[in-house]
């Protein structure tokens, strides 16, 4: 159970993070301008991969309950 709530946290930390650095992207795409910071750049890419991997790890645990509920529900 400690490795489900661990994964959960893990997913919630990298949206976050994610989100965050998507808001200056974002304002730099929309001004038509570079972003200035490059690390900003850079942790947007790597969180959004370490969201992706965490998610599809909570899928793969999951998956009896991903596909019960892809079937209407169990």
């Amino acid at each position: 159970m400690k490795i489900n709530h661990l994964l959960e946290k893990l997913c919630i930390l990298t949206f976050i993070i994610t989100g965050l650095t998507s808001i200056p992207l974002l304002f730099n795409y929309l001004k038509g301008v570079s972003p200035k910071l490059q690390l900003i750049v850079d942790l947007h890419v790597w969180f959004g991969i370490a969201f992706i991997i965490f998610v599809l790890i909570r899928i793969i645990k999951n998956r009896r309950f991903v596909k019960a509920m892809l079937k209407g529900g169990k």
